[in-house]
């Protein structure tokens, strides 16, 4: 079980970092994630509660990023055939996970997009796994 996480931790530092991390690190011990909202989109007809949704909705949207890269991606799929002829198709995924001490590194609006990126330091997520801190 713990090679099994180790090769999971591993794979997923190489898909989700990029650059530098705190202080100088080395990307390997960091993963990146980046969420995104659209503010118009959002219900509220005020603009400030359109933009505190956008906020919200990208934060979660970048947790979802890590998540995926922490635990991997479950695909399903389906195709429907009549004479060998491709009638419907669907795919779906889903990630299922907990993220421990990640931290916001950069919160903005950029034109009609609100963005939310996120770092993870992969020894802090494993001592807090294990119950450390």
């Amino acid at each position: 079980m713990k090679n099994k996480l180790m090769t999971l931790l591993a794979l997923a530092s190489l898909v989700g970092c990029a650059g530098q991390g705190s202080a100088g690190a080395p990307a390997e011990d960091y993963l990146y994630a980046v969420g995104y909202a659209p503010i118009s989109l959002q219900r509220p007809v005020d603009y400030q509660q359109k933009l505190l949704h956008a906020m919200r909705a990208s934060r979660m949207d970048a947790y979802r990023e890590l998540t995926e890269q922490l635990g991997g991606v479950v695909v399903s799929s389906s195709s429907q055939l009549d004479s060998h002829i491709l009638q419907d198709g669907t795919v779906s995924s889903s990630s299922r996970g907990v993220v421990r001490g990640a931290r916001v590194v950069n919160s903005y609006p950029d034109g009609d997009m609100y963005v939310t990126e996120l770092e993870l330091d992969l020894a802090l997520y494993q001592q807090l796994r294990r119950g450390g801190l």
